[in-house]
């Protein structure tokens, strides 16, 4: 840092604070621009462990994501990321974790965002099992809930109305006539999907739609999971004209179990996802699906990682934001 400063005529200060990312705001833009392009030149390359113990921080959260192939929540994460690495603010670095919803993942990876000494968990994989270890870590760093929510806790959080999302549903398929119609719901633990469900539930009710007897369940939100489901949905003793998978990935397993069958979509059977996923814009029959308000719940979870990290509490107010039936040729 001495040489850089006697070679540009700097102070060696100046040079120090446009290197830093919490001082570099202090030097005037075209001064730290040349000092930053300098210093590349000549291979200097900071010390963010150094750095981050000077601060306190170590400008990384934990990220938690259920299913990693799962478009909505990488979409979500990309949006989130952005929204923290604005101009002007220091870069955060993600360590992102997959825990594809097995028992006591969760757990596990949270101790190990922890012992990295994180500045705040963003869980996108929340079920019900996770509820203790979240709350534990809440008292040590900020913990941030998108997309899954949970009742018995009160985190921050960024989400999606599912309730309201599975009500839009079930009114598009009373609407279509439909008078006993099954739902191929996600697994039992996630709240997304028991939201999905009751909103669903509610509506058929109200509007005298009748649904299969016996839940239908899968193991994962997956599109095999959703090929294997409708084994399920037709062991019913009466068969459905409408099947409401709770994601896209559970519908495209649908429909393609369908199609082996020897069944077409929407003549002998109607198709609803949720997420509007890009798959479910360009299959040979379009998908009915909800869209998921992406860029509100990311860009929302940032502002909340922003504001509780910088100790401001009272401006972290959870927010839930309205999604979107899109009616396409499956139904």
């Amino acid at each position: 840092m001495k040489e850089l400063a006697l070679r540009m005529g700097l102070d060696r200060s100046t040079i120090s604070r446009a290197l830093s990312q919490d001082k570099a705001h202090l030097v005037a833009p075209e001064t730290r621009e040349k000092v930053r392009k300098m210093a590349i030149d000549a291979g200097y390359r900071p010390d963010l462990t150094a750095a981050a113990l000077r601060r306190g921080r170590s400008q990384t959260v934990g990220v938690l994501v259920a299913d990693l192939e799962n478009e909505t929540f990488i979409n979500v994460i990309r949006t989130l990321m952005t929204s923290l690495n604005q101009d002007g603010v220091p870069v955060t670095t993600p360590l992102i974790a997959e825990t594809l919803d097995r028992p006591d993942a969760a757990s596990r990876l949270i101790e190990t965002f922890l012992s990295r000494r994180v500045d705040a968990i963003i869980s996108l994989a929340s079920t019900e099992a996770d509820e203790k270890a979240l709350e534990e870590a809440s008292r040590e760093v900020p913990v941030i809930l998108a997309i899954r929510s949970l009742a018995a806790l009160n985190l921050p959080s960024a989400l999606c109305d599912d309730h309201a999302g599975g009500a839009m549903v079930a009114r598009h398929l009373a609407e279509r006539g439909h008078k006993l119609v099954c739902q191929v719901q996600g697994p039992p633990l996630a709240t997304t999907f028991k939201q999905r469900a009751q909103g669903f539930s509610e509506v058929c009710a109200a509007c005298s739609v009748a649904e299969v007897s016996t839940p239908v369940y899968t193991t994962e939100a997956t599109p095999t999971a959703g090929k294997h489901a409708l084994d399920s949905v037709f062991e019913s003793p009466q068969t459905p004209t409408a099947i409401f998978a709770h994601n896209d990935a559970i519908a495209i397993g649908v429909i393609e179990a369908l199609r082996q069958r020897g069944l077409r979509v929407p003549e002998d059977m109607a198709v609803v996802g949720f997420n509007d996923t890009r798959l479910a814009k360009v299959l040979s029959t379009p998908l009915t699906t909800v869209a998921y308000p992406i860029r509100e719940v990311g860009e929302h979870a940032g502002q909340l990682v922003h504001s509780l990290i910088a100790g401001n509490a009272a401006a972290a107010e959870s927010r839930t934001f309205e999604p979107e039936l899109v009616v396409r040729r499956s139904t």
